[in-house]
């Protein structure tokens, strides 16, 4: 059984496992849509993952949930003629962007006939790392996932950035059962085969 984790953005990490090898044996990379224009990023981000779906043929595709709305942040803006300094709302741009995102990849599930199913950050963490594990003082969730993916010996991409997105997939793409499947008849019933093994039973026999 092949199992694809992604933690979507502008760069995506993704990770795919066969369910029988080592977990050593994981892939993962990224793909980025960070060049293109808000309307370009799904066409290209559709035609990545579809690349990626040709090359590995999952048979479920896990995805970390985006947020449903979008959330604002305080951040220091400038000082004015008395020397105070301003505060002031924003959000992260990006974020907007990532329910489009989403959308392409999802379309090209429905269309190649691959289950899929969402999974908040706030899921799969303590699924993933143990309940209660945080990140060491100065480090985040993203080199949580790096070091999670260095002690099981799977290969990330060369580069830092490229490898925080990458292992956080690997993450994603370990909790697959926890996932939220939609209210899709077909998807929930080979969701519900894919873990009890009757999926690769049926396999077999067809084989």
């Amino acid at each position: 059984m092949i199992i694809m984790g992604l933690d979507l953005a502008t760069r995506s990490g993704w990770a795919v496992r066969d369910s029988n090898k080592h977990r050593s044996s994981i892939i993962c990379g990224t793909f980025s849509v960070k060049d293109y224009q808000w309307e370009e990023k799904y066409a290209i981000a559709a035609n990545l993952f579809w690349r990626l779906v040709k090359d590995h043929a999952p048979d479920f595709v896990a995805i970390e949930r985006p947020e449903h709305g979008v959330r604002q942040f305080k951040k220091k803006g400038k000082v004015d003629l008395t020397g105070k300094e301003e505060i002031v709302s924003t959000i992260n741009p990006a974020a907007l962007q990532l329910t489009g995102i989403a959308g392409a990849v999802i379309a090209i599930c429905q269309i190649r006939g691959i289950p899929y199913g969402t999974i908040a950050a706030t899921s799969w963490r303590p699924v993933y790392y143990g309940k209660g594990v945080k990140p060491g003082e100065g480090k985040d969730w993203k080199d949580l996932a790096i070091e999670y993916a260095e002690r099981e010996n799977i290969a990330l991409p060369s580069t830092k950035a490229e490898q925080k997105d990458a292992a956080e997939a690997i993450g994603v793409c370990t909790c697959w059962h926890n996932c939220a499947i939609p209210e899709i008849k077909w998807m929930q019933q080979r969701f519900v085969e894919l873990r009890t093994g009757a999926y690769e039973q049926k396999r077999k026999v067809a084989a």
